[in-house]
């Protein structure tokens, strides 16, 4: 397929200026919510700049090199990007993050049952979500360059899957 060998900065070029530009705020707005939450306790990070790496890569994908090149959240975000995969740790923090966020949410606000229903619903099926990702196998840290062709990411695994440090066998 002709249209997964281009690069991502060409694979949306057909989007709309305004649209970009919709598309980085809302970004900003989501790596603004990740920074809050490398701070604030039960406040995920991860997943909003997951949210805005992929807002980036349809708006400004040079921005996104910042979050794949982060030391503690970057091989998770580009884990999830090149493969959607969330490891097994993530997929347990997120889920008891949002079980504990709802329970103080309903403690704390005490909405109406209809209120109280679409809310947990709505996180019961964003947590049944994350829990279908595949978890892949454990990656020792890898000496690659970071490119926004996902081509080349497949190209760089392949060659370390078949590097001298790894014989087959």
């Amino acid at each position: 397929m002709q249209a997964d060998k281009q690069p991502l900065e060409s694979k949306h070029a057909h989007i709309s200026p305004k649209r970009r530009m919709v598309y980085n705020l809302l970004a900003w707005l989501c790596f603004g919510l990740g920074f809050v939450g490398i701070l604030v306790p039960l406040m995920p990070t991860t997943v909003f700049w997951i949210c805005a790496a992929w807002l980036w890569l349809r708006s400004r994908p040079q921005r996104v090199r910042f979050l794949v090149d982060h030391p503690r959240f970057g091989e998770s975000i580009r884990r999830f990007l090149e493969s959607g995969e969330i490891c097994r740790t993530g997929k347990k923090a997120a889920i008891i993050g949002m079980s504990s966020s709802l329970l103080i949410w309903l403690v704390l606000v005490r909405p109406t049952w209809p209120i109280a229903l679409l809310v947990g619903g709505i996180l019961g099926l964003v947590a049944l979500w994350i829990g279908t990702r595949p978890e892949g196998s454990p990656k020792a840290p890898a000496q690659t360059t970071v490119t926004l062709d996902p081509n080349a990411w497949s190209r760089n695994r392949a060659a370390t899957n078949a590097s001298p440090s790894n014989p087959p066998g």
